[in-house]
This record gives structure tokens, C-alpha cells and sequence, in this order.
């Protein structure tokens, strides 16, 4: 973990460069990266390093970085694997405390890349700051710096910042958001995060002013605990947008091949997703639609949900999409339906939420009548507009003579805007007509301009009611956590509990445990330590004390194998339930310790549990695991089986009551 004590302004805004592995090959990887420097306009001083080689592009040729006469803010290393720990010694010895590798070739490849690795992250405890290694650096507008394939990245700064564990994606996600209105205020690949990690670069972000919305491209995290209190922290703040990949098995696999990572299991990144209140997004267009409705709404919108559609279809589609969505769509007052009914002829049109208005190329004063009395209602936060011809050459193709001349289009086109300035509620739009056809270049130019005009002026465009309605709902949902009141090292509501308690529990539990798996009697024993009624329960070392202890309890009783090696007693056979009789109780003894010698002839047998049954009710179970991204983590819910006689959970995992409430995620 890099000290983020010290900033990291300095991969944003430094004032000098060393690119190291820039040499005489235009081609070389180094080269590119000085000249895309140049291209994008970089105004620092910038120092060519190679240890042979006179000049590149104009720049002299350095041997060494101890061989630059001036100091460097940032190194860019981008030279082969094996060469990379001595240049950084070399780095350390300049007083350059901050460097970016861009080389591959590291805990991605196995063994021997990740002994590399280690030590490189050795070297950066002496005091150095590394970006990656395997990655693609840092584009940041503010500070004219940018990746070697984003030359020609947009220059004007935004409010969103993307932080990727993959350069293609980095370079992938601006290229696609170019079209829909976003800028980025900053672009992170970081590649294997030896030392600055995700949870450093979300921690810097989460301060800095530029920055408005974070979206992040994970595919592992290094410090899970860390990654989750700074997320639960920040996200009622600033908007924290996560598309989480690698949860299939296969897509594991690749992570790991990618960049070493650790992808963790779907159901812990779910509990994270619940508890952290970042926003979870399943894929490129969700995590583009969400950054899309942040940056024209940065402080989100109600889930009230308006829908003027220019025919019937798109109505139903459309109610479809919302209710998918978790969206109300409410119905009108009636005194709004009364206008409505007013404005709009009985045949073809709908007056209901969603709104059908009969034609997608409505009079002008149709359709801002329309729109005045839907956004007029006190039971609506949004207006979405779909399939109205708002575009001059759409309409035109789409309409033919019916088409409204250029003025009374443009002035169609300039309602949304009216109507969400004189209300004071947001507006979505979806224009459908994507024309993709060769020869309908020019019609999708001019609605592309369209889609461009209302995102200049705060109003977010999708291409359907699908990816409209999710991205609203996201927006709906932080919109409801700004209220919220979140965990802070001040005002933490969880429950903790001393050191020294803490300590005492485990302390009982190592003391009592012979295996690494504590047997049911154990850990009942520690549960009712710590204040938590358990059903009363007995060892039996034989079938006569199996017998004696059930006459003493009283029927009905139930049966439970006692063995380190058996923890699923009902799939060994080793659980009978619903015991009546001293006679079924010395059967059940025999039944179970013929079917574990059967099924489980090396288990180590330390005898048979006995227990009353328990009074029918409601039954739920909590086991505990060590996750290795996130450590230790709890499992909660509905228990029994479907259909079965009740009786008492036997506890599945090792823990204190005490640990139990400081588990990670409260």
C-alpha cells in the first residue's frame, strides 16, 4: 500500500518527465509515449532516458536518470521486465518519488513475475510512489498529460474520474464517452497495483475538487477492509460507480492472467455492493449511461417517473423499462388528466402516465402544453421524452410532407430545455432513431448534433427506454443516500468490541480447540459464554449414556454425530431427528454410528450429541468464513429444511459472539 500521507499530485500535474526506454526507434515504446506527451501538449520539461542513443524527436538522450542535470517529478519506465528493479534504485538515488511502469511482465506471468514484483514494492518502501506495473499511466486534461493511445483524448477537463485495473479499458471507456458528453477530470490504469492500489487512488479522488464522479473498472482489490470503509465513506458524497468483472469462473481465471488479481466470489461482492452503497454496473454501456446521467444530474433525481411518448408501443415498453427499473410511475392528479384531456384528441392518444400524445411529430403547441402539465404536478421528479422527431433531418426523412418547416423544428427542439428550466425538474430524452446504414450517414450526424445540443445543456440522452430507466434508477437511488447517514471513524454505529475482549474469546476458543474445527458442544459453550441461549446439549461417549441423557432431557430428542472430521453430519448420515422413546433412541445411536463407519471409516468418532428438539419457529442460520480479499465475513439468513421436523442449529464456523458483531461488513 503506497503512504497516501504524501499526495499523488505528482502523476497528475508534474512539471517534469523522465521517459525511460525512449531511444532512437520511432516505434520504440518509450518514443510513442514521448511523442503522444507532445501531441496532447504537455508544457513541462520532458528527459529522454536510454543507456544508448544521442537523440529522439529533438531531445537529448540521457544514459541514466542520475546523468539529467535538473529534478524530476515523475519517472515513466517502460523497458523490459528484468531491467526495471535497477532503474528503479536508480529512480530512489535521483530523489524521483513518484514513477509509472508501463513494462508487463510481472505477477500477471506466475512465479518468477511476482518475485520481480515483490521487489520492486521493496524498493518503494524507501520512499517512492509506483503506478502499475502493467499498466497504461494517467490521462489528466488539468495537467496536459495523457496515455500513449490518447493523443488525441479531449483537452477540456471534466467532472468524472476512471480509475481501471486495464489499459485497453481505460483507453476504451474515454473513446466511448467522447459522443456522450463525458470528460474526465482523471484516468487511472494501474495495472498490478503493487503499491499504489485501488483503495489509495479512491482515497485521493474522493478529496479532489475536480473531481465530481468516480468510476472504477475492477477486476481485484489488494486491501478489501480498506476498499470497502473508504467506498461506505465517500459514497453518500460523490457518486462511486464500480463495474466489478471477473466473477464467473472463467472471467476469475483471466483476471488472474491479466493482472494477477484475485477476483473474489459473486456472493461476497454482493454483500459488498448491499453495505457499501456504491453503485454496481454490469457492463460498458450501464457504466457510460450511469456517468452520462451523473454528469448532466450530479446530485441525482427523484424516482418519479413521467413518460411522454409520440405513439402507443413506446408506452408500454417504456411502463415495462421503469417497473424493471424499481420506478414509480405514478398516476396523474386529476385535475392534470382534465388538462391532458383538454389538450389531446380522445382517439389515439393516452392520457394516463405514460402519456401516448398520438404522433411522434406533434404541433409545437401540443407538446409544450404536454410537457407543462405533466412536469406541472407535484407527483412527478422527472420527465422522460421518447420517439418525438425533435431532430430536423429525422423528421424529415420520417415524416416526409408532414414534417414541420426548419424554424418550427428548431423551436420543437428547444421545449425540453424550457420546460426543464421553468420547472426546475430534470429531463431525459431517448432518441431511438440510431441510423447506422451507410447511406444514412448524414441523417445520424444531425442527431448526433441533437444529442450533443441537449447534453450541453444538462439534459442526458439514451438510445433506449432500458438503458434510460437504469441509469435513472441509479441516479434516483444516490439521490437517497445524500440523506443517509453514514459510517465515519467518528460516528461509527457498529459495534466494536476491546482489544483485550476480543483477545479473551480467542484465547478460549484456541485453548478449547485440538483441531482446527471446534465441535458443536464447543461452540455452543463460547455462544452461551458470551450471553446467547443455546439449546442444552450433551456429549454421550457410549449408546447407554445416549439413552440416559435423553430419558433426562425428555422427548422429543435428536442425535448428532460428534467427529473433527465429519462437519455435514446430515450428508454423512449422521442426524436423527424427532427421537420419542428410550427404544428409538438406542436404534438412532446404532443407526448412525453403522452408517459413519460405512460411509467415513477413518473419522475420528468423539461421540454423540443429545439435545432436546426445539419448539417449532422461525429457523435461521450464520455461519462465518475468511474471505482473502476482505477477511473475515458473515453469513446470515432463513435456516431448517423445507418440509422437516425443526430442531436446533448446530453452529458451522468458529467464532465468539464478541467477534462475531465486528465481523467486516457490520
Amino acid at each position: 500500500m503506497a503512504n497516501t500521507s504524501n499526495n499523488l499530485d505528482s502523476f497528475f500535474s508534474p512539471c517534469s518527465i523522465a521517459i525511460i526506454g525512449a531511444s532512437e526507434a520511432l516505434n520504440s515504446f518509450g518514443t510513442r509515449y514521448l511523442q503522444s506527451l507532445l501531441t496532447f501538449g504537455y508544457k513541462g520539461r520532458l528527459y529522454a532516458v536510454n543507456y544508448k542513443g544521442e537523440q529522439v524527436l529533438g531531445f537529448k538522450i540521457y544514459p541514466t536518470v542520475l546523468d539529467i542535470p535538473d529534478s524530476i517529478d515523475l519517472a515513466i519506465i517502460c523497458v523490459s521486465a528484468r531491467f526495471v528493479p535497477a532503474i528503479l534504485q536508480d529512480c530512489l538515488k535521483k530523489g524521483i518519488r513518484s514513477v509509472t511502469i508501463l513494462s508487463a511482465g510481472f505477477s500477471e506471468l506466475g512465479e518468477e513475475g511476482r518475485l520481480l514484483e515483490e521487489e520492486l514494492l521493496t524498493i518503494a518502501r524507501q520512499g517512492i510512489h509506483i503506478m502499475g506495473p502493467n499498466c497504461f499511466g494517467v490521462y489528466c486534461p488539468s495537467g496536459k498529460i495523457t496515455i500513449i493511445p490518447g493523443d488525441s483524448f479531449p483537452r477540456e477537463t471534466g467532472g468524472v474520474a476512471l480509475i481501471a485495473q486495464s489499459g485497453q479499458f481505460s483507453e476504451h471507456i474515454v473513446i466511448r464517452s467522447i459522443g456522450e458528453g463525458i470528460r474526465f477530470s482523471k484516468v487511472i490504469s494501474y495495472g498490478n497495483a503493487c503499491n499504489i492500489n485501488e483503495s489509495d487512488l479512491l482515497e485521493y479522488l474522493a478529496k479532489d475538487e475536480e473531481t465530481k464522479v468516480i468510476t472504477a473498472y475492477i477486476e481485484g482489490v489488494k486491501d478489501g477492509r480498506r476498499f470497502f470503509d473508504i467506498i461506505r465513506r465517500s459514497s453518500g458524497k460523490k457518486p462511486i460507480i464500480l463495474w466489478k468483472v471477473g466473477l464467473t469462473r472463467l472471467g476469475s481465471a483471466a483476471a488472474i492472467s491479466h493482472t494477477g488479481s484475485l477476483a473474489g466470489e459473486r456472493t461476497v461482492w454482493d454483500a459488498f455492493f448491499r453495505q457499501s452503497h456504491a453503485i454496481k454496473v454490469e457492463h460498458l454501456e450501464e457504466l457510460i449511461d450511469t456517468s452520462v446521467g451523473f454528469s448532466c444530474l450530479p446530485t441525482g433525481c427523484g424516482p418519479r417517473v413521467a413518460l411522454i411518448s409520440g405513439g402507443g408501443g413506446g408506452t408500454v415498453v417504456g411502463a415495462d423499462a421503469c417497473e424493471r427499473a424499481g420506478l414509480p410511475m405514478p398516476p396523474f392528479p386529476p385535475e392534470v388528466e382534465e388538462k391532458l384531456r383538454s389538450i389531446l384528441p380522445a382517439a389515439g392518444t393516452s392520457i394516463k402516465n405514460p402519456i401516448d400524445i398520438g404522433t411522434p411529430h406533434p404541433p409545437l403547441a401540443i407538446l409544450t402544453a404536454v410537457l407543462e402539465a405533466a412536469a406541472s404536478s407535484d407527483q412527478i421528479d422527472v420527465i422522460m421524452i421518447r420517439r418525438i422527431f425533435l431532430s430536423v433531418t429525422v423528421s424529415k426523412l420520417l415524416s416526409g410532407s408532414a414534417a414541420p418547416s426548419e424554424e418550427e423544428q428548431q423551436q420543437l427542439m428547444e421545449i425540453p430545455v424550457e420546460i426543464k428550466e421553468k420547472y426546475g425538474k430534470p429531463v431525459v430524452i431517448v432518441l431511438t432513431e440510431e441510423l447506422n446504414s451507410v447511406d444514412a450517414m448524414e441523417l445520424e450526424e444531425g442527431r448526433r448534433k441533437l444529442r450533443d445540443y441537449y447534453f450541453a445543456n444538462g439534459i442526458p440522452v439514451y438510445l433506449s427506454e432500458q438503458r434510460a430507466f437504469t441509469a435513472l434508477a441509479h441516479l434516483t437511488k444516490f439521490r437517497t443516500r445524500i440523506g443517509m447517514q453514514h459510517h465515519t471513524d467518528a460516528n461509527d454505529t457498529r459495534i466494536t468490541a476491546p482489544e483485550k475482549t476480543a483477545e479473551t474469546a480467542r484465547s478460549r476458543i484456541r485453548h478449547r480447540a485440538t483441531t482446527t474445527v471446534l465441535n458443536e458442544i464447543q461452540c455452543k459453550e463460547i455462544l452461551q459464554e458470551e450471553g446467547i441461549n443455546v439449546i442444552e446439549t450433551t456429549l454421550a461417549a457410549s449408546k447407554e449414556e445416549a439413552v440416559a441423557i435423553s430419558n433426562k432431557l425428555g422427548y422429543p430428542v435428536a442425535m448428532k454425530i460428534i467427529s473433527p472430521h465429519i462437519t455435514h453430519k446430515t450428508d454423512a448420515g449422521g442426524v436423527k431427528l424427532g427421537i420419542k422413546t428410550s427404544h428409538q433412541a438406542g436404534k438412532a445411536y446404532d443407526l448412525i454410528m453403522a452408517t459413519i463407519e460405512k460411509n467415513n471409516p477413518e473419522a475420528a468418532i468423539q461421540g454423540m450429541s443429545v439435545q432436546k428438539m426445539a419448539a417449532p419457529g422461525v429457523e435461521i442460520v450464520i455461519g462465518m468464513t475468511k474471505d482473502p480479499q476482505f477477511g473475515p465475513m458473515l453469513m446470515f439468513g432463513l435456516g431448517g429444511i423445507p418440509n422437516s421436523v425443526r430442531c436446533s442449529c448446530s453452529v458451522s464456523a468458529v467464532f465468539s459472539w464478541r467477534l462475531f458483531r465486528t465481523s467486516l461488513l457490520g
